[in-house]
């Protein structure tokens, strides 16, 4: 137990000692929508950094008297690499390659269920920026790039869409 304890003492020491290397953020673009998108930034160099992010969303529309209930649930990983020689990250430009994987769920009044899963994967490119007096403060990340993206049923209803889509992002939050 003592060795546990030691543990996670040493890694509670390790992640607080750069303390300027952490980035919370939120997507409100996606907050006015109903879709919850959030990440946590760690850097690891210099120069490079991994994010990890999640995102929800649930809703319900209704049309005449068909109600459809949706919700879905998904993860992405991140690994950027800053370009900036005059700022560290997490400031300044970068690119990151990106993968993601979401499951949701709709059903509608009759009772008809279907399930799906996507997967996504492609580049980024973007420039973050970190406002305040030191090494903490309000966070703004923007970035654009390609995805390829690939949607399936999960049920027996064979669907399968699948190609290449422009994205975008905003995303704020704070660095510390």
């Amino acid at each position: 137990m003592k060795k546990v304890l030691v543990v996670i003492a040493m890694l509670a020491i390790g992640f607080t000692a750069n303390a300027q290397k952490n980035v919370i953020k939120a997507n409100p673009l996606g907050l006015a929508f109903g879709v919850g998108d959030f990440s946590y930034e760690r850097v690891v160099s210099d120069s490079q950094s991994f994010e990890i992010g999640l995102s929800f969303a649930s809703a319900k529309v209704t049309s005449g008297n068909e109600v459809v209930s949706s919700s879905a649930i998904g993860g992405e990983g991140k690994y950027k690499f800053y370009f900036s020689s005059e700022k560290d990250a997490p400031r300044g430009w970068y690119a990151a390659p990106f993968v993601s994987y979401a499951v949701s769920s709709a059903s509608n009044s009759a009772g008809t269920d279907i399930g799906f899963s996507t997967f996504s994967g492609g580049a980024l490119a973007g420039y973050q920026w970190v406002f305040g007096g030191g090494d903490s403060g309000f966070a703004l990340d923007l970035n654009f790039g390609a995805q390829y993206m690939s949607v399936s049923a999960t049920e027996s209803t064979s669907v399968n869409i699948q190609g290449f889509l422009p994205r975008l992002g905003l995303s704020i939050g704070y660095a510390w």
